[in-house]
């Protein structure tokens, strides 16, 4: 039986590797201090710690990463959050919402902060410093972790980053607010003039705001029925079919070039690059007050209409999607659920599904649109 001290087990468990960085303290302040040679390399420097044992870990830690340098050479530098952030923006057009939003959390986190740092935490405090208190969940997903996550993902895709999973919130799911067929005739009865085609229009075609807005008369074809919509949420062309009652009302427009809705006084309605909205509020909320239609109502409603209505009367989840230019059947799933049976043939009154608008259409010629 071997001694203590020997080369038996007790002797290897006991066995420490002999260090070339000491820890020692400074005689004139007190401070521990790495001293010592690596390969040539001379060391001193005070430890971050007071501690004597935690000193001793650095130390180690960075003698390690010494030897592994003169052994691999320098490791390349860890990239930064910004660099990912202008990487990810140059690397395809992104929208100025984005850009926007990479901007303000690249400034509350700041630019070189390696991307090794950004973790669940930082997004905790990324909340309380860039939104309100009432933020609601769906916001903070918005805001602030669907752009650090897609700039994330994108570095990680470039090998810059192990991939990370930051969790968002989960969101209580909300009432989806929609119109019955009588209600959007109220509706459209006690608006302003100038805002009646508009709203026949986005319950007829599920058209968001900023598309109806956007679209011009070079992508609408009476004839064929149809309206293009190029600058889509999805990022894809979306051809809508237009029912006869907005064939009809758009036929009976006094204007057949340029911005098909506009301003009272006829002129385009001014844009923000998607930034905003707010371009029909103060005759949205008119309309809504003659009408006694609850104040929480928003336009966007409209596009829930057009999709509970679409169910009503197809009972096909999937063409729903792809009419409706969603990205998943999921996301169109609780459409299903809104509508009450028995109201099918208001919705085809509504949408003019009983006419025939042909003799109706303007005489002028209408640019044909190729597919």
């Amino acid at each position: 039986m071997m001694a203590d001290g020997g080369t038996g087990v007790s002797g290897a468990l006991c066995y420490k590797p002999r260090m070339a960085l000491k820890v020692v303290r400074c005689k004139s302040t007190g401070a521990w201090t790495i001293s010592g040679t690596i390969n040539g390399v001379r060391v001193q420097k005070r430890a971050q710690s007071n501690n004597k044992r935690r000193a001793e870990e650095e130390a180690a830690a960075l003698e390690t990463a010494m030897l592994r340098e003169d052994w691999h050479g320098p490791r390349p530098a860890a990239k930064t959050i910004g660099q990912a952030m202008v990487s990810y923006a140059e690397a395809v057009d992104r929208s100025p919402r984005t850009y926007s939003r990479l901007i303000r959390i690249g400034r509350e986190v700041g630019e070189n902060t390696p991307l090794a740092a950004i973790d669940q935490d930082l997004l905790t405090r990324l909340r309380g410093q860039l939104l309100k208190p009432d933020a609601n969940p769906a916001t903070f997903a918005r805001e602030i972790v669907g752009p650090l996550r897609a700039v994330l993902n994108y570095a990680a895709d470039l090998g810059w980053c192990d991939r990370l999973r930051l969790k968002a919130p989960r969101q209580a799911e909300g009432r989806t607010r929609f119109l019955m067929p009588t209600e959007a005739e109220r509706l459209i009865a006690a608006a302003a003039s100038h805002l009646r085609p508009l709203l026949i229009f986005l319950p007829g075609t599920g058209a968001r705001m900023s598309e109806a807005l956007e679209l011009d008369w070079r992508d609408v074809d009476l004839v064929g029925g149809r309206a293009i919509f190029w600058q889509t949420k999805s990022g894809r062309r979306r051809v809508a079919a237009l029912p006869p009652r907005a064939i009809a009302e758009l036929a009976d427009l006094p204007y057949h070039e340029g911005p098909v809705f506009r301003t009272p006084a006829g002129e385009p309605y001014y844009t923000s690059g998607r930034q905003g909205g707010g371009q029909i509020k103060t005759a949205w909320r008119g309309a809504i007050r003659r009408c006694g239609l609850g104040p929480d109502l928003t336009p966007h409603d409209l596009r829930h209409t057009w999709a509970s209505w679409h169910y009503a009367l197809h009972k096909d989840l999937l063409r729903l999607k792809q009419d409706g230019g969603w990205s998943s059947v999921e996301l169109v799933e609780r459409y299903s659920h809104l509508l009450p049976a028995g109201h099918e043939d208001e919705i085809r009154q509504f949408l003019g599904c009983d006419r025939d608008v042909t003799t109706s259409l303007p005489r002028r010629p209408v640019e044909a649109i190729s597919y």
